[in-house]
């Protein structure tokens, strides 16, 4: 499970004063959901098989780097991947919402929960001195992913050093750079979205004594990293050096 760190506090102050909250949860261990996302996912501008390749090409170059340098070498630091935010509402969870369940009073529901994820997700951002930035809402989603369905004990520093690379990692995918700023939000905020939709739904079954729904929201996470990146969580290790894919 995550440390309970700064990247669950913003989770754990709406979790609170859930409400309503509560009322929808049992309704998802019954497999409401149908690939949450999917809709999203199919318009993202870094799809599983660029970022499968890319986050190898990332993983090799690591291995390369820690290798016996005769001279030491300053590799310049990647600029993170940021956008300029639309100041419009995100269409984000509503869309996610619609993917969840048909009944309005549900889709209101969730749609007000995933605004408020993105809400207090925009604040971690700040805090972490990277806001409306792509990279670190990749980071994020890794680590709360990676976090609830392996024994990886996931805090800030390594979600913070992954998010240095992915800085690299979309630098060198042009079609990134020079995507709408539109797309690179709606990126960040699916991210954002799932990977606390997932948390949430861990740890309010955990509490609740309720395994078989915490496993639901494990598999939703999995299946997430699996859907987005082509990425196997057991192949993952996420530390303070960032995130490695195992052999």
């Amino acid at each position: 499970m995550m440390k309970k760190t700064a990247v669950l506090v913003f989770l754990l102050l709406f979790l609170a004063g859930a409400g309503e909250g509560a009322g929808w949860y049992n309704m998802y261990t019954g497999g409401v959901w149908n690939n949450p996302g999917s809709c999203l996912i199919d318009t993202m501008i870094y799809n599983k098989t660029m970022a499968n390749a890319a986050l190898k090409n990332m993983q090799k170059n690591q291995s390369q780097a820690a290798r016996p340098q005769k001279k030491p070498q300053q590799v310049p630091q990647a600029r993170p991947t940021t956008y300029r935010p639309s100041g419009k509402p995100s269409p984000v969870p509503a869309a996610l919402a619609r993917t969840l369940t048909d009944r309005k009073a549900d889709r209101d529901t969730m749609t007000a929960f995933f605004k408020e994820a993105l809400a207090n997700y925009g604040d971690y951002a700040r805090q972490a001195k990277r806001p409306n930035d792509l990279g670190l809402a990749m980071a994020f989603f890794f680590g709360v992913c990676i976090g609830i369905t392996t024994d990886n004990q996931v805090d800030d520093p390594a979600i913070f050093a992954t998010a240095r690379q992915m800085d690299t990692v979309l630098a060198e995918q042009t079609g990134v750079a020079s995507a709408p700023d539109a797309k690179k939000e709606e990126m960040a905020h699916t991210l954002a979205c799932l990977a606390t939709f997932a948390l949430a739904g861990v740890t309010q079954a955990e509490e609740e004594g309720n395994s078989e729904g915490a496993e639901s929201f494990r598999e939703l996470a999995r299946q997430s990293m699996s859907e987005v990146f082509g990425i196997d969580v057991n192949n993952t290790r996420m530390d303070h050096s960032g995130l490695r894919l195992l052999d």
